[in-house]
This record gives structure tokens, sequence and C-alpha cells, in this order.
């Protein structure tokens, strides 16, 4: 049947990423139209199905800019050494009391600003094709619940004996109810395939290696026994709080773990960073996926990108991580010189432990934070994200 209860929408074409040494293209469509989005621009190309004849013409240029490192020179070990660990950096520190100091809120900003230049028309296509499939998405839930129970009228008297012969105008009314609600659904479960994007990720062996390379260390930094997202800092009042903590930090568990955004279709799993205040990262080949929300996101080049790695000497007053180092102790209240303030019942010491701190950072506006419970899981992570970076050139 010629069915179309949706009179118009739009097919999405497949998106194929390919990521080589000379960097990352985007070829969006196919015959007889196809964008190419890559170091040299925005490339068209019209061609005649079946005549191999075809015009390719330069529709507009990307912003280039230049490589940054991900992580700082003095992390990136020669290739025989072993992945140093950074030396420890004063605070910051978390403290229980309330200070009147100001917040600094740990945020990127709204994604409208975050995306890559060299990127924007591979979110356009995403957007596009998210649109399109809530879209029908509600349309389909609509859909089914209507053919259930289309369905059910018709099968009552279809099963019975009575009914069907004595109103068979209203029995024939429910069947082809029926059948229209049927057919309804099937073709809306057909558009939603046809605006799903179909995503073709090809990765030369020489990025291959250190991509997947990359994956496995975030694998193992997954496991450590702690990961938080840092939401803020507050400087202390250290005489008045009765601390040694430079700045309190607010922070909330989370958890990295290799995964997949409903945005983006590729049967491998990427490293996925779940942030509270802010967008969850997901690193796939070429570009990081900032989502923030059903229908607010990013897509940013790595090399956009700065990653800093320090370890921080923190004032633990929860439960200390079983992969965790125990560097020192101080006091829950404590005189300028660390020694206890024996002016406070029950004063209690407190112990200091070295964490990880990842931060992450682009001129467009991403800044996220996390604090990790293993040192050595972070430092090794990160070399292998610097080398997959450098291992292929800016879009």
């Amino acid at each position: 049947m010629g069915w179309r209860f949706r009179q118009s929408f739009k097919i999405i074409p497949g998106v194929r990423l390919h990521l080589s040494k000379s960097g990352l293209s985007c070829s969006v469509g196919g015959a007889p139209f196809t964008i190419n989005v890559g170091q040299r621009g925005v490339m068209g190309t019209v061609s005649v199905p079946g005549t191999g004849i075809s015009f390719r013409q330069h529709l507009g240029s990307v912003t280039p800019h230049e490589p940054n490192s991900a992580i700082p020179p003095h992390l990136t070990p020669e290739p025989s050494s072993p992945a140093p660990v950074p030396s420890p950096r004063p605070g910051p520190v978390p403290v229980p009391t309330v200070s009147t100091a100001p917040v600094e809120e740990v945020r990127s900003a709204s994604t409208e600003l975050l995306t890559s230049e060299s990127l924007k028309e591979l979110k356009r296509v995403i957007q596009t094709a998210h649109e399109e499939h809530e879209d029908i998405s509600g349309q389909l839930a609509t859909g089914r619940t209507e053919k259930q129970r289309a369905n059910q009228r018709y099968s009552s008297w279809d099963s019975g004996f009575l009914f069907k012969r004595i109103f068979k105008k209203k029995f024939a009314q429910r069947k082809v109810d029926s059948e229209t609600a049927d057919a309804k659904v099937t073709e809306l479960e057909e558009q939603l395939r046809l605006t799903t994007v179909a995503t073709q990720v090809e990765i030369a062996k020489e990025q291959a290696e250190p991509y997947f390379k990359m994956r496995d260390e975030f694998a193992a930094l997954s496991e450590c026994a702690a990961i938080w997202d840092v939401k803020s800092y507050q400087a202390t009042n250290k005489f008045r709080e009765r601390t040694t903590a430079e700045k309190r930090v607010d922070r909330e568990r989370v958890t990295f773990a290799l995964g997949a955004c409903d945005l983006i279709q590729w049967e491998q799993k990427v490293p996925h960073l779940q942030n509270v205040n802010g967008g969850d990262l997901f690193l796939y080949p070429g570009f990081i996926l900032y989502r923030a929300a059903r229908e607010a996101f990013s897509v940013i080049d790595f090399h956009d990108v700065n990653g800093k790695c320090d370890l921080v000497r923190f004032q633990e007053q929860e439960s200390v991580p079983s992969d965790t180092k125990i560097i020192g102790q101080t006091w829950a209240k404590a005189n300028k010189d660390g020694s206890p303030d024996k002016r406070f019942a029950n004063n209690h010491q407190i112990p200091i432990v070295a964490y990880a701190l990842l931060a992450l950072k682009s001129e467009k506006g991403l800044w996220e934070e996390f604090d990790v419970s293993n040192p050595e899981h972070l430092v090794r992570f990160l070399n292998a994200f610097n080398a997959f970076v450098g291992s292929f050139g800016a879009s």
C-alpha cells in the first residue's frame, strides 16, 4: 500500500569519517551529491550515477588552527621510559566549614560556542538527524499506542461469533482501522531508520593503534576506586576556619566507562567521561563529542583541547579509596604551623592523600576537571592520549 501518514521528512545521508596522518575528513551523503570536509575546506562533488562523470567544487574554507599539546611537555616520557608521576602541588583541599570567599565554578561555556570551526558541518548533520529522529520517535510512540488499541478492537470481534455477523459494516471498518494502524507504524519505523546517522569510521593503521591504545588505558583509568567531577573551588580563611587548606573543593562521584552516545551510530565503544557540572564527553576517533543535554551538544577537535595532569595533596575527610596513597596527616582544626588546635574537643587527625587532577580546557570555553584516586593510571592515559593526538594532523 502506498501509505503516506507523514507527508515530508528528511532522509539523513550516511556519514563517513576517515582519520589518517593528514587529519580527519568527513564525507556526508552519497551520489549524486557528496560534501567532504577536510584540511582543504568544504568540497562538494556532484556525480551522474552509472556514468563515472563527476564534478568537484570548493565550497568554503575551514579556519585553521595550530595543534596543541594534549599534556604538558614534562609529562611526555621517552618511548622507552615508564610513565612519570608529576610532583605534588599545594591544594586544593576540602574543608567542611563555611567561607565567605567567592565560589569559582568549574563549568564549560554553552554548546553553541564549543564546536570547532572545522567540525561545524558534521555537527549540523548530526543535529538535523537528531531533531528529525526525535520528531518521528514521538509520532511512532503515539502510532504504536493507536495500533494496539485498533488491533484489540478488531481482534475482540474477529475472535467472536455474533458482533461481526450482526454489525458487518462496523466490523469491516475495525479491520480497516487495524490495517491502517499497522501500516502507519511500519512506515514510521522505516522513516526512523532513514533518519539515523549511519556512521562509518575508517582509521588508518598509524592512527588505529594509538587510538585503541588510548582506549585501553582509559579502560584501566575507569577502574580507579574513585573518580570525582570537580564542580567548584572556594578559598578558605585559614585563621577563622582553623585549617591548613588553601581551597575548598565541591566535588561529586562520577563514572568513567567505555560506551557510546545515541547521536553517533558506531559499532565500537569509546571512552565516556561522565560529567555532573556540564556535558558528558565521548572520545571518538578524530573528535570529542560534548553532550550537555538531549538537544545540546558540541563536536570538538582534539587539537583544540589542552589536557593537564597535576598531583594534588587532598585532605580526605571521607573514606580513603583503596588505590590511593596516604602521604601525610593534618588536623581537623589546625594552627598556622600545622599543630592541633587544643581549644577544640575531639580534634582528630585527617589523612592527606595523593590524587591526580585531570583538567581539559579549550580556547572556545571547554573547562572540565576531574580528580582520580590513582595518579599512575591517569598519567598513562594522558600519555596515550597525547600519542594519539600527535599521530594525525589538524583537520
